[in-house]
C-alpha cells in the first residue's frame, strides 16, 4: 500500500503574477523587540504586550520604530480601522473584544515578566474563552515524567490546545502533545457534537510520503494557527469546513522580482473522491488574493486542483495532499488571502496572512528554507508538478516529522562569485537548536546547548545553485526546533544565513 502510495499524482497550481508595489528598504526580518519595547511609554507599553498577539514581525517593528508617541497612536488607528469586522458603523466590535481579552488574560494568568501572562493568556487574547477545560493531574513512573496542566477545548474552531505546569510554579506552557491520561477518559466525558475528540487516536504511522504528523487534527491545527500568527474574533469564528495548512517562501525571480510560493497541504480525508480508471481523483478550486499594506487588491486568481490516487482515503487517513501556487511580485508587504473549496461538498477554508517579501540583489544570498516530505532527481518519468530544476520538491508547510523520518528541506543559493571556468566554491553549515533552548529533563527542563550541527565544502558551475539536505532525527526529541543554515562563498569569505522553524513529535 505505502509504495503504491508514493506513486500517487499530485496537481500544482502554477501561476505567475506581477505587481506594482514598491518595496521599502527600512525593514528586515530581524529586529529587538526587547528593546524596541523599552522605549515606549507604560501605556503604549501595557497595549503593546496585547496587540503583538495579532501582529507579525514587520507590522512589530513598524509600530516600534515610530519614534513620536502621537505617530504610534496614529499607526494604532489605522491597524484597527484594518481590522474592524463592520467598517460601516462607529464601533469597532473586534478591538472592544480584544480589550477585553487581554484584561482577562491579565487577571487569570498573570505573570511578572512581558508580556504579562503565560501561554493561556496568550491563547486566550487569540482566541477567547475555551469551550471545555479539561484539567490533567501530573504524571510520574518508570516512563514517563510529566506535570500537570489543562487540555483547552475550542470545538468551533476545531483545535485543542495543552499546557503544562513544568515547574509546578503556576506558569503553563503549550505541550506538544495530548497528555496520555486525557486520551483514557470516557467517551461521554466530551459534548455529543464533538465527541471525535476522543477517536482522534486510531490513526496510521505514516501519510502518502511515509511521514506522520502528530497525534490528532486539531493540536496540528493549533500549532499552525500559531504559527501564523493567527487571530479569531468572536464574528470570524466558526466551524472549519476545510482545514489545511500552508506556509509562504520567497525565492529569487526574473528582473528584480521574488517568486513567491504558497503551499498548503490538504488532509485527504476531508474531500471527496470519484472513481476512475485507475484509482480515485478529487477536485478542488483554490483561490488566492493578495493585497497591499492599504488593503488595495493587487491581484486575484482562482484555478481547480485535480489529484489522482491508486487508491481511495480512509475516513480516518492521515494523508496530506500539497498543492501550490506560484507568485512572481515585486519586494515588498503583502497580506494573503487563500481559499480552497471541494468542488462536490463545498466545503471550504479560507486564511490571511501577511508577508513581508524581501530582495535578493546581486549579492550573495540564500532563499528561504522550503521543508519538503519528499526530495527526489527529475528524470524522464518524473511527474511534472513541484519542479526545481534538477528536483522534485514536494512542499511540507506544517513543518513537522516524526521520529525516526528525517527532516528534509531545500533552498537556493545566489550571486555566489566565480572562477574563470564560470565554477563556484562555497561552504553550507547548518545548526538545529530547541526554540526555547531547553529539554525535557524528568518534571522540568534543563538548559542544552546546539544540539546538532554540520559543515559542507562543495562546488558546482553557475552562481546559482540549488541545495538539498536532510537532518537525522533520532538523536532529537519533541519539540520545537531552530534551523539555522549558514553558506559562505569560499572565493570571497562572504557569508550569509536564513533560520526557520520545525517540530519534532516521537
Amino acid at each position: 500500500m505505502l509504495s503504491g502510495m508514493k506513486s500517487a499524482i499530485l496537481a500544482v497550481v502554477l501561476i505567475c503574477l506581477i505587481s506594482p508595489l514598491s518595496y521599502s528598504s527600512k525593514f528586515s526580518d530581524k529586529f529587538d523587540e526587547e528593546s524596541l519595547f523599552e522605549n515606549l511609554d507604560r501605556y503604549e507599553k501595557r497595549q503593546y504586550e496585547g496587540l503583538r498577539n495579532l501582529m507579525n514581525d514587520h507590522q512589530k517593528l513598524h509600530y516600534l520604530s515610530i519614534p513620536e508617541g502621537k505617530d504610534r497612536d496614529e499607526w494604532l488607528i489605522k491597524f484597527w480601522r484594518m481590522n474592524d469586522p463592520t467598517p460601516s458603523t462607529r464601533e469597532n466590535e473586534r478591538k472592544r473584544e480584544h480589550e477585553t481579552r487581554v484584561a482577562t488574560a491579565r487577571e487569570l494568568y498573570h505573570l511578572d515578566d512581558f508580556p504579562g501572562w503565560d501561554h493561556r493568556g496568550e491563547t486566550f487574547i487569540r482566541f477567547g474563552k475555551p469551550d471545555f477545560v479539561t484539567d490533567v493531574a501530573g504524571q510520574v513512573n518508570e516512563n514517563v515524567a510529566k506535570g500537570p496542566g489543562e487540555v483547552w477545548h475550542y470545538y468551533q474552531l476545531g483545535i485543542v490546545v495543552p499546557f503544562e505546569d513544568s515547574f509546578l510554579n503556576g506558569e503553563h506552557t503549550y505541550f506538544m502533545e495530548i497528555p496520555t491520561v486525557f486520551t483514557q477518559y470516557p467517551h461521554e466525558m466530551l459534548t455529543d457534537d464533538y465527541g471525535k475528540l476522543t477517536e482522534m487516536y486510531a490513526f496510521s504511522p505514516w501519510n502518502i510520503y511515509g511521514l506522520s504528523f502528530g497525534p490528532s487534527d486539531e493540536l496540528m491545527r493549533f500549532y499552525s494557527y500559531i504559527e501564523n500568527n493567527t487571530y479569531f474574533h468572536s464574528a470570524d469564528i466558526k466551524r472549519p469546513d476545510l482545514p489545511y495548512y500552508f506556509d509562504i517562501t520567497a525565492f529569487k525571480g526574473e528582473k528584480g522580482k521574488v517568486k513567491a510560493e504558497v503551499s498548503f497541504e490538504i488532509p485527504a480525508k476531508e474531500l471527496s473522491y470519484t472513481e476512475v480508471r485507475d484509482g480515485w481523483k478529487t477536485d478542488f478550486e483554490a483561490s488566492i488574493a493578495v493585497y497591499d499594506m492599504e488593503m488595495n487588491e493587487i491581484v486575484t486568481v482562482m484555478d481547480t486542483v485535480r489529484i489522482e490516487l491508486p487508491v481511495k482515503p480512509e475516513p480516518d487517513s492521515p494523508w496530506l495532499l500539497p498543492a501550490q501556487f506560484t507568485l512572481a511580485l515585486k519586494p515588498g508587504y503583502y497580506r494573503f488571502g487563500l481559499e480552497v473549496k471541494d468542488h462536490e461538498t463545498n466545503k471550504h477554508g479560507v486564511y490571511l496572512i501577511s508577508r513581508h517579501i524581501l530582495p535578493f540583489g546581486e549579492s550573495l544570498a540564500i532563499s528561504d528554507i522550503q521543508f519538503a516530505s519528499l526530495i527526489e532527481e527529475t528524470g524522464r518519468n518524473s511527474r511534472p508538478t513541484f519542479i526545481k530544476g534538477p528536483l522534485r520538491v514536494i512542499p511540507h508547510p506544517i513543518h513537522a516529522y516524526r521520529i525516526p523520518a528525517p527532516v528534509k528541506f531545500y533552498f537556493e543559493i545566489y550571486g555566489l562569485d566565480v572562477d574563470n571556468e564560470d565554477f563556484g566554491f562555497w561552504e553550507i553549515e547548518y545548526s538545529v537548536e530547541p526554540k526555547k533552548g531547553k529539554k525535557r529533563d524528568g518534571l522540568g527542563f534543563k538548559d542544552v546547548s546546539t544540539d546538532l550541527s554540520s559543515k559542507i565544502s562543495t562546488s558546482g558551475f553557475g552562481s546559482l545553485q540549488t541545495q538539498r539536505l536532510e537532518i537525522a532525527t533520532e538523536n532529537l526529541w519533541e519539540g520545537s526546533f531552530r534551523l539555522t543554515v549558514r553558506v559562505m562563498d569560499r572565493r570571497t569569505r562572504e557569508s550569509v544565513e536564513k533560520t526557520t522553524y520545525f517540530s519534532i513529535l516521537e
